[in-house]
Formats: C-alpha cells, structure tokens, sequence
C-alpha cells in the first residue's frame, strides 16, 4: 500500500474514516529483508538497530508522546545500571526490517515506497553492518516478565490502543505483535512435541529433534457484506459477545478447498440462510489482523438470490436487512471516536475494521 509522506503519522482511526479505500495495518514501510536473514549477530548489536519491546504481547507505549516505544540495544541489553540485566537469549527476537528512522525521530518520510536494497547493498550491509545513516534496522522482541516493568512506558493491548495510533505505528505494531503470537503458539513441534527453535530473524521455527520446519501462517477470513435485490438494503449480523446494537458483516475462515466466492456463500448460507451467487461476488480490498492467531481479512460484496432469513445455530443472535437510512446512521454513530460502549443505538464496528470499509463503500458508491 503506497501512501503519501505527509500521512504516515496521521491518526489511523482519522485516516480510515476519511479514506475507505485504505485499511487499518496496511501501509508498512519496512522492508522485510526475507531473503538475507542468515545471520543476524551483528545486526542486532548495531548501533542504528531499534527494539520495540512486547510483555504477553502487549506493546510498549508512550501515553504523553502517543507513540511506541524504541529502544537501543545499548539501553536494552548492555545497561548495567538495571538491577538484572536482560541478554537476547531470554528474549523472543523478530526482525521486522529495514526503513527511515522516521519512526523513532518522527521526521517526515522521504518516500511513499518501502527502502528497496539492490543485491550489492544487501551484500555489504550484513558483511560490514552498515546502514544507510538515514536507516534503522527495527525489531520486535517479547521481553520476559521479570525485566518488563524496568522498560520506560505502559504496556499496552494494541487493539484498544488503535485509536491513538499513526498510520504506520498501527501496521508495524501489528506486525511484530503477530510475529510474536506465532512464536508463543509455537514453542514446541506439533509433529513430535519437542521444543523449537526461531531462526533467520524468526521468519521460521525449526524442531530441534525431527528438524521439522515450522513457518508463520495467515488464516484467511472471508467477510461478505450481502446486498438485497433491491440494493438498498445490506444483511448484517451481531453475535452475543458484540458490544450492546452493534451489528457487522458475515464472515468465516476459508476452509481448505475453497474458493474465496464459495467461502462467502458458504459462511453466509450457515450463518443466516440466505442463499447467494458465487458468480455475483466481488473483491472489495483485505485487511491483515494481527489478533487471533493472524487474520488475512478478505473483504467480499454478494448478492443474494434468496432473502429469507433462517439462522440455523446459535452463532448469531440476530440477523437483518437494514436500509440505507438506518446504514447512514449507523456509520454516524461508529466514527464517533468516544461513543459510549454501552451506547443502545444501532451502530457497525469502528473505520479501522474492513466490515465499515465494506459498509460504508456500498453506501457511498453502490
């Protein structure tokens, strides 16, 4: 996702109510270096390396700077002036990449583009430990709990935290903290049982008994918002653990065998019984969710064929066809930004969700 210099740092929840054709974790800059992650000794100990620190995780953040936190090694690894001093090794360790050191300092973005390094830089970079002097190399490390409350800064759930988070802070934070979910989830073989271990920067995890090679996955979720025959109305839905009138988008993961169209017929079908054309179901745009094991959101409009509505489980407990009106209000009342929770009017999930995307984007434009 290209974005222009001067809204890296916007507020995300502002950009995505002004922008749906932009989604909340999309526009990372960081170059993710999959290639050439063999050996990373001497880039971790760089001086220009930068650590964004994790407790069960919860990311660090600045509540007066509105803003994570990054850390040298030196202040993380080499401080004597810490009563325990903390090494990598106690440490989960993720590169997440290479990019301007405009996420530190806040200077404006040179460039829309990821940082794109030619084999010959790339080369030298891990031979000689040289960045460019305009570039830091940037982390993600889950730090154990008795050094954690040492760290300057709060701890924090990302997702609550999105509201105050820039445009590229929300992705790069989702990034690291998905990387870092994998790496929990995955500390043992699922194959033998025995531990594992991260390598090449924790782009994969490798069984030290069967050698069994463990690399992260992204579940793909399909999301549908059905549109009525009429096209004024939209099916939406509410499960018993949405906050009180909130009502969203159909979805359900992709099932091995499934294309993404039989995906949203299939998860619409079970979810409210209405039946609609997999050849009238249309790409809208994704969004990575780093919660929940790592999402890949696939937004999706169908148009149903049949509209009568027979919820089949208790997966839901409503379902409805709601008009353009009531949608216009919705929206309303989801942008507000200090909506009581408690709030009893009828609203759909925050712009930063890809179900408002798709919700807005039909009643805008369709």
């Amino acid at each position: 996702m290209s974005l222009r210099p001067e809204i890296h740092f916007s507020s995300v929840f502002d950009h995505c109510s002004l922008n749906n054709n932009f989604q909340c974790f999309q526009g990372n800059p960081l170059n993710r270096l999959n290639l050439h992650r063999k050996s990373l000794q001497d880039i971790v100990q760089h001086s220009q390396s930068r650590f964004l620190p994790y407790r069960q995780l919860k990311v660090l953040f600045n509540q007066e700077k509105k803003q994570p936190v990054w850390l040298t090694h030196q202040f993380l690894f080499d401080n004597n002036n810490t009563e325990h001093k903390l090494t990598v090794d106690q440490c989960e360790l993720v590169l997440l990449g290479i990019s301007s050191q405009s996420l530190v300092d806040r200077s404006p973005v040179a460039t829309s583009e990821p940082t794109k390094i030619d084999s010959e830089t790339v080369s030298k970079f891990f031979l000689a430990s040289e960045p460019g002097p305009d570039e830091y190399i940037y982390f993600a490390v889950s730090i154990p709990p008795s050094f954690a409350d040492k760290l300057p800064g709060t701890y924090m759930d990302l997702r609550p935290l999105l509201p105050q988070l820039s445009v590229i802070d929300a992705a790069v934070c989702g990034q690291g903290r998905a990387l870092l979910d994998w790496h929990q989830s995955n500390q043992y073989c699922g194959k033998c049982g025995s531990p594992t271990i991260s390598l090449e920067g924790g782009t994969r995890r490798k069984c030290t008994k069967c050698n069994h090679t463990f690399y992260p996955r992204t579940d793909p979720v399909a999301i549908t918002l059905v549109i009525h025959s009429d096209k004024e109305h939209v099916l939406l839905g509410r499960k018993p653990s949405f906050p009180p009138s909130m009502y969203t988008c159909l979805a359900g993961f992709i099932e091995p065998g499934e294309s993404i169209p039989e995906a949203c017929s299939r998860e619409v079908w079970e979810e409210s019984g209405v039946v609609v054309n997999t050849n009238q179901t249309h790409y809208f745009d994704s969004q990575p969710w780093p919660f929940l094991g790592g999402q890949l959101m696939i937004g999706c409009y169908a148009y149903a064929t049949d509209e009568t509505i027979t919820l089949h489980d208790s997966e839901l407990e409503d379902c409805r066809w709601f008009s353009r009106s009531e949608i216009a209000d919705m929206i309303q009342r989801s942008r507000n930004i200090n909506l009581d929770q408690n709030d009893r009017n009828l609203r759909i999930p925050p712009p930063i969700a890809i179900a408002h995307q798709l919700i807005y984007n039909w009643y805008s434009k369709i």
